[in-house]
């Protein structure tokens, strides 16, 4: 039905010009990612922003290491792997709807997502979070609630205040829930699964 208004109101020969090629849209994601290169290269590579995301990438997978409950790793890892595809794919809806974006990255090919940030403070935070009150919804509750008050209200500020943030038109209040809800659908499907264990 549509499509046939469609058909009555613009000729068939003018859709078919004005279509966008597949080869013209490679081309201009090549042009994109050559600018972005350059950008990364002449602005980010080797400055101390860089540098710092390059630690966040690596300390807080040390620290995590030797805090993490050894005898429970696979149910934390799992909580964590969870966690983080969900972040990840939210992080590329929100930067490619440029809601905000990241002025400096760790890669040119790690775009558009701050992995350091996702992983090295995010999922990590929560997988601590989870290791330490797990076993006890209401505290568990509780502390997801605060750790995700302050990722919102207090990290997303510090990243933005460093220059490696910079929100759109996206609120830090718009992330709080997010987070919240994230840890307690995470916390719910391990939940889930090791009952499901238990029972076969």
């Amino acid at each position: 039905m549509v499509w046939l208004i469609i058909q009555n109101l613009v000729p068939l020969n003018v859709l078919i010009l004005n279509a966008i090629s597949l080869s013209q849209l490679i081309e201009a994601h090549r042009e994109f990612s050559d600018l972005l290169k350059e950008y990364w290269q002449q602005n980010v590579y080797l400055t101390p922003k860089w540098w710092f995301l390059v630690m966040l990438s690596i300390l807080p997978a040390i620290i995590w290491w030797m805090l993490v409950n050894k005898k429970r790793i696979i149910e934390i890892t799992a909580f964590g792997l969870f966690y983080g595809v969900a972040a990840i794919i939210l992080d590329s809806i929100g930067s490619n709807a440029l809601a905000w974006t990241y002025p400096y990255i760790l890669s040119p090919y790690l775009r558009p997502q701050l992995y350091p940030y996702d992983v090295g403070v995010v999922i990590i935070s929560f997988m601590l979070c989870y290791q330490l009150w797990s076993d006890n919804f209401k505290k568990f509750f509780m502390f997801s609630g605060l750790l995700a008050a302050f990722l919102a209200f207090v990290a997303e500020p510090i990243m933005v205040w460093l220059g490696l943030y910079k929100a759109i038109y996206w609120k830090h209040i718009y992330s709080f829930p997010i987070y919240w809800l994230l840890s307690l659908i995470c916390w719910g499907i391990i939940t889930y699964f090791k009952k499901m264990e238990q029972e076969s």
